[in-house]
């Protein structure tokens, strides 16, 4: 109540001194010495202007303890705490530290304010940092779509391999007339003593027909020759398979080889 009513007095004694806007800087003036004086905040925070000394205010002692500093700005009228640190680059937090404000939103025109970035960095740093926001996290990988698989060439069927016509069936030579005298000759000459037994057994098969032969089939073949012997499954097994078995001389030397293969016997013959 007190700070109030001196207010109003002082008012009333200054009217007829100064326009109203020179009292409203008086009364501006007034009011942040006393609210220093007593505590009290009259004035917006950080947007306050530096208090402005004129002949009808009180004298107001801006003398105070400025640390250590290399660079030191004088406060003038319109100043806020805010706009110094923006013309310096220095956070007016930063400022109130280092220049030990206890109310960053009074200050006053002469007053000297610290802007020593080497001090102004040293309280920053021992202020905690703001905290960090998570970092956001990394997109998922972009999976690339299969590439289509080709469809498989079409297999080629391989063409069908042309019928193969069956061998005509050997067809024996014609056969070959021979003198009955030179047959027996030719048996003596080859069997040698079982010439009696070659001869005996070349009458009962052929008649000692060299042309002799015997539609009958056994197994595909049929007796054909002197010896009747089968044409072509058993003539081919000697050494006579590349003449005519109507030959008499290759008949004859084929059937001494069939007898001696079979131990000297005329088991594969019909007539013994």
């Amino acid at each position: 109540m007190q700070v109030y009513q001196t207010l109003r007095n002082f008012l009333r004694s200054e009217k007829s001194k100064q326009s109203k806007k020179s009292h409203f800087i008086a009364v501006m003036g007034t009011a942040g010495l006393l609210g220093a004086t007593l505590g009290v905040n009259a004035v917006a925070p950080n947007v306050a202007h530096a208090a402005t000394s004129t002949a009808h205010t009180a004298t107001v002692s801006t003398t105070q303890a400025v640390p250590a500093c290399s660079n030191v700005y004088t406060v003038v009228a319109g100043d806020t705490l805010s706009q110094i640190g923006q013309r310096y680059s220095v956070s007016w937090l930063a400022l109130a530290a280092v220049n030990s404000l206890a109310n960053p939103n009074l200050i006053f025109v002469d007053q000297r304010i610290c802007i020593d970035h080497t001090a102004v960095s040293k309280v920053a740093k021992s202020a905690p940092a703001a905290p960090q926001s998570a970092p956001a996290p990394a997109p998922a990988p972009v999976q690339q779509a299969p590439a289509p698989t080709p469809a498989p060439a079409p297999v080629q069927q391989a063409p069908a391999p042309a019928p193969v016509a069956p061998a005509p069936a050997p067809v024996a030579p014609a056969p070959v007339t021979t003198q009955s005298g030179d047959i027996n000759g030719m048996i003596d000459e080859i069997f040698g003593p079982y010439a009696a037994g070659a001869k005996h057994i070349a009458m009962c098969e052929s008649g000692m027909n060299p042309g002799a032969t015997n539609s009958y089939s056994v197994g595909g073949s049929h007796a054909a020759g002197l010896f009747q012997i089968l044409y072509p499954s058993t003539w081919y097994t000697t050494s006579q398979a590349g003449a005519s078995p109507y030959n008499a001389r290759a008949n004859i030397i084929a059937a001494h080889e069939i007898f001696v293969r079979d131990g000297y016997s005329w088991r594969e013959w019909t007539c013994q």
